[in-house]
């Protein structure tokens, strides 16, 4: 049986944290919940509240000075948001992609699926 528990304390975030940290390849970043096993161990972490960017522009229409400026306006409307860090979706085949640590962002070196459920 697994308990889910949402993190409520500093110590639990810490401790959630570091254990992100030493696993990074499969860590969770700004983990909100913590998973225990019956012996009480920690067995995995969820994060329910990372943002997360998802974006569409118009291949002619939109222009590279655009591109600029939203850049901008988007990391102004995150910090507006309270958000230290952001996560923005950009696929190998987007002309976006080789110009994505010109914009600032680091990527995270994995090549994950995103998938969405309807709930209703």
């Amino acid at each position: 049986m697994i308990e889910i528990r949402k993190i409520k304390t500093k110590e639990e975030l810490e401790s959630a944290n570091k254990i992100a940290r030493n696993s990074i390849t499969d860590g969770v970043d700004a983990p909100t919940h913590i998973l225990y096993n019956k012996e009480g161990d920690i067995v995995g972490l969820w994060s329910l509240a990372i943002p997360l960017v998802l974006g569409w522009s118009h291949p002619e229409k939109f222009k590279k000075i655009d591109s600029i400026y939203c850049n901008e306006a988007l990391a102004a409307l995150m910090d507006e948001k309270g958000c230290q860090r952001f996560y923005i979706a950009c696929d190998k085949h987007s002309p976006y992609y080789r110009h994505m640590d010109k914009f600032g962002y680091h990527s995270l070196n994995w090549a994950p699926s995103l998938f969405y459920k309807n709930l209703r």
